[in-house]
Order: structure tokens, then sequence, then C-alpha cells
């Protein structure tokens, strides 16, 4: 690790806010930024913005001097890899075993995606290159919060905390989308059911009928001239109907692989205004729980937002984060600008503002995440609750007016023969 103590101290303009709501700005001297956020903190600041006089900040793109090219894993990793791959070596690096070691038990054994990442990364490491910048390009991780933790803990020397933390956001975020997974896979195996079964009905029986009707098309009720000419289109069209729905099954199963399926089925339930309610609490939840890990890593409250706000999914959650940290940088306090946003429930924004007066954002921010949580759970809930029956009624109405007004054509038919 780095020797901070060693490392010459630079000038850094900050923006903060003191204990009554107030703005405060000014120049400290520190070594690094992780020193200037912990200098403020023990003044009694909350920083907001710490920028290094007449210096460029680094990037995560920026590889470190004499760090050597990383090797990319041959196989793409799954959100399920990454996950634990971070579980395994903050578990490893929490029993005081080094990070050379740690991977290089990861390395060992049966060989794997996983594995592989891990030997790739201690190549990396002993060649000089950073974790972070192994971390997203060995191990394939671009999420922004679990880089800014660990690029923090190399300055801190708290790689443990930093990987342990991380590690607990990626297993979070898993868990929410394995819930709402879990919760629709019942409703949508029997969407498909009904679906594929009112197809066969349609394709398949209805046209059986239509000589009876033929030459009395005119006769037969404007609700039975709709299901036979809704049957003769797909009748004729089946074919190409089988051909897309193989190829939307391919594109999926490619996208399940590539750990892109959970996002395209996120965009789409968001077009749902029931599901749409659902994903921006689990998002919520999701936000606060990364915001609350960040601030206790000693991350200003601006580069933590700008972090959440690059993590969070497309959509309103998103759109409702950028407008949070624009507000912060402006100087509005950050429970006002969730409460502007109206992307958190109330008591969650009062338990920010305690936070805020208190000084213990990071820890009411971890607080009010558990709460939007159990909130998360009983909107999911909710919702299943009602999707599942409803679409029942709904796949039953469609088979039962198909058949209705099948047996009402035939029906009208014979009567006017006789």
């Amino acid at each position: 690790m780095r020797d901070t103590a060693q490392t010459p101290e630079r000038q850094f303009d900050y923006k903060a806010r003191d204990a009554s709501g107030r703005h405060r700005r000014g120049v400290l001297s520190a070594s690094d930024h992780l020193q200037a956020t912990r200098r403020l903190r023990e003044q009694g600041l909350f920083p907001i913005e710490i920028d290094m006089v007449d210096a460029a900040r680094p990037t995560a793109a920026t590889p470190r001097p004499g760090a050597a090219k990383p090797d990319a894993a041959p196989k793409r990793l799954t959100a399920r890899d990454r996950a634990g791959f971070l579980t395994r070596l903050s578990k490893l690096a929490g029993a005081k075993i080094s990070l050379d070691r740690a991977l290089l038990i990861m390395a060992e054994g049966e060989k794997s995606a996983v594995a592989t990442a891990a030997a790739g990364l201690r190549m990396h490491i002993r060649e000089g290159g950073g974790l972070a910048d192994g971390l997203r390009s060995i191990v394939q991780i671009e999420d922004a919060a679990t880089l800014a933790l660990v690029r923090g803990a190399e300055v801190s020397g708290e790689i443990e905390v930093a990987l342990a933390t991380a590690a607990g956001i990626h297993e979070q975020r898993l868990a929410v989308a394995r819930r709402v997974m879990t919760g629709l896979m019942y409703p949508s195996l029997l969407m498909i059911v009904s679906l594929l079964s009112l197809g066969v009905i349609m394709i398949a029986i209805i046209p059986q009928f239509r000589p009876l009707v033929e030459d009395r098309m005119d006769l037969v009720p404007i609700m039975g001239r709709a299901v036979f000419a809704l049957s003769g289109t797909l009748a004729a069209l089946w074919p190409v109907l089988l051909v897309a729905a193989i190829g939307i099954a391919a594109v999926f199963t490619w996208l399940y692989r590539q750990g892109r399926a959970g996002a395209v089925l996120a965009a789409l339930a968001n077009r749902i205004p029931p599901a749409r309610r659902v994903i921006a609490r689990s998002q919520a939840m999701m936000v606060l729980h990364s915001l609350g890990a960040l601030l206790a890593r000693d991350v200003t409250l601006s580069e933590a937002l700008r972090v959440v706000a690059d993590t969070t999914p497309a959509g309103p959650a998103k759109v409702a984060m950028g407008g949070v940290g624009a507000a912060v940088t402006e100087g509005t306090a950050l429970s006002t600008a969730f409460a502007q946003s109206r992307l958190l429930e109330p008591t969650a924004v009062e338990m920010l503002r305690i936070g805020e007066e208190t000084g213990d954002l990071a820890g009411m921010c971890t607080r009010a995440a558990t709460e939007m949580r159990e909130a998360s759970d009983r909107a999911l809930e909710r919702f299943l609750a009602l999707f599942q029956p409803a679409m029942i009624i709904i796949v039953g109405s469609l088979v039962g007016v198909s058949l209705y007004a099948l047996f009402s054509a035939i029906i009208s038919v014979n009567q006017i023969a006789f």
C-alpha cells in the first residue's frame, strides 16, 4: 500500500456544509482527497466537493505508471460471477490473507471464468497495476460504485472493508433482481402457455369451421366475422410468427448469457405503470444502499451522487438522481433534493434530514435503505397478488370471447338455414 505520510501535501478547494446547514468554502492542505475529506469532517463539516488546486483529477481510465496492459478474460463473466468473485475475495482478505495469496487460491482448482480472472488480476497487480484498474479491465466490473470504493481503499489501506462493501452492493442488486424474476416467473409462464393455447385455437380449430359459414358470412354477427378474419390472418402468417418467436427466444438467450437480460426486461416493465412503481422502489433502495456505502468510505457527497447516478439503470430513478446531484451541487441540502425528486418515501427523506443534522448521513442512508427494501418487498407482493389473477382473467376472457364468437356464428347460420 502507499505510504500517505510521505506524500507531499497539496492545496484543495472545498465546498462543505456545517451542522446548521450553512455552506462553507475554503482551501486546506492535505496529501490526497481522502485526507482532505477526513480533515473537513474533523472540523465538523460535511464535504460536498473537494478539488485539487491546479491539478487534473485522475480518472478511472488512466493507468498507473508502470502498469502492464492486462489480458482480457477469455470468457465474459456474468453478474453472478462478478458478485461471487468479489464475495470470495473479500472473505479471503477479511481472513487477513494477502491479496496476492487470495488471488492465487481463487485461481487454483477447477478451471472456470472466475479462476481465469483471478489469475489475470494477480498477474496485473504483480506487474504494478492497481486493483481498481484490474477489476475493471480483467474482472469486467464496470460498476462505478465498486471502482470508487476500491480506489479509495488503495489509498487508505482498507482493502478488505471496501471489497466487503462492494460485494454487499452486488449481492443486494442480485437479490432484488432474483426476487422480481422469481415473482414474475409463474405469471410469465402462464401467459406464454395461454397465448400458445389461444394460438392453437385460432390457427388449427377455428379454420375447420369456416367452410360451414363461408357462403353466408354476411349473416354472421360482427364479432364472429372478426374472429374468423383474425383466425385467417394468423393461419396464413403462422410460419412467420414461428420464426419471429424463435428469433426472440434466441436473442433473449444471448442477452441472458451476456448478463443484459435483466436490463432489457426492466426497460420493458418500466412501460407498465404498476411494474414501474415496483421497479422505482427497488432502485430507490439500491440508491440509498450504494450512497451510504460510499459516504461511509469517505467519498465526497458530490462524487458519491455522481457514482450512484452512473450505476443506476435507465429509468425514472436515474433521471431523479441526475436532478438530485445538480441540486446538491447548487447548494441544496441532500434531504431537500430527494424530497423534490419524489424518488424516496417521506420517512426515508426524514431519516436523511436527521443524518444531516447529526453528521451521520452514511448511517442514516443505510437505515433508510433497509426500510425501503421492506417497502419494496411489500410493493412487489401486492403487484404479484394482482398481476397473476389479472393475467388469468385476461387470457380466459380472450379464449372465452373467441369460442363464443365462433359458436354464435355457427348457430346464427344454422337458424337462418332452417
